[in-house]
């Protein structure tokens, strides 16, 4: 049983969502903000009605922040693996890898995840630990970048039974098994997203910037369903994160 560290226990929750959003936006673009935040249909209003809708009570937990949210920030504890993320700094207030959270068992309403689970190499491992703090009816609710709209689009996607061996195998946090791999088709072929190309070869993998896996929601929802949850939503776009796609599920006993 995982005691909740202190830091957590206390967080320091933002009362208001929308100047939340627009300090970090605003940070990030600077005068370029007031645009971009009127042209997007109301601050990703399609993901955070999906929130809404699945989550709309409870204490939950954002795995892997970075440098916006579309979390109710009222009620949902920012969280993150590492302070940084290619030029920007994570907005979290409370820091620990995905695969390890401070928390008891069954204690959250909802864990959200957007961008993540694909920089962790042993996403089984990291999965059953978020089934494991929700509560029963608790949601999991995931975007993911979808394999033909994005730098990924010359991969493979990753099977479950890769995931079942990794999982298997216990890989680590630093293992580079799909290194070459996400360098030879993103890097070698000018995909390379532009907030990592500082960043030296030798430390893409300690700093979480590489993609381990590969899919579509074809293959979350298998994996879900592995995993013993109740896949209550799923869309191949999100029509306000082009590059994505999400699953929903639920956690039934």
């Amino acid at each position: 049983m995982k005691k909740i560290d202190s830091t957590v226990e206390n967080y320091p929750f933002e009362s208001n969502d929308f100047r939340h959003y627009f300090q970090n936006l605003y940070r990030d673009r600077g005068i370029k903000a007031f645009y971009q935040f009127l042209n997007r249909p109301l601050r990703r209003s399609f993901s955070r009605s999906l929130i809404k809708k699945y989550a709309p009570v409870g204490l939950g937990l954002e795995v892997g922040v970075g440098e916006r949210t579309i979390a109710p920030t009222d009620r949902t504890i920012l969280s993150d693996g590492f302070a940084e993320h290619g030029v920007g700094q994570s907005i979290a207030r409370a820091y620990f890898k995905g695969d390890d959270t401070p928390f008891e068992d069954e204690t959250l309403s909802f864990v959200l995840s957007e961008h993540v689970l694909e920089h962790i190499p042993n996403p089984i491992k990291s999965l059953k630990e978020w089934i494991r703090i929700l509560k029963v009816g608790g949601k999991l609710i995931i975007f993911l970048p979808h394999k033909e709209r994005t730098n990924d689009c010359h991969r493979s996607v990753t099977s479950l039974e890769h995931l079942i061996s990794d999982y298997e195998k216990d890989v680590s946090i630093n293992d580079d098994t799909h290194f070459q791999d996400w360098w030879e088709n993103v890097v070698e072929k000018g995909l390379m997203p532009e907030h990592y190309k500082h960043i030296p070869k030798d430390e893409l993998i300690s700093t979480g910037s590489v993609h381990h896996h590969v899919w579509t929601e074809k293959e979350i929802i298998e994996l879900f369903e592995y995993l013993g949850l109740k896949v209550l939503f799923y869309d191949p776009k999100v029509y306000d994160r082009r590059d994505s796609f999400a699953v929903i599920a639920e956690k039934t006993s």
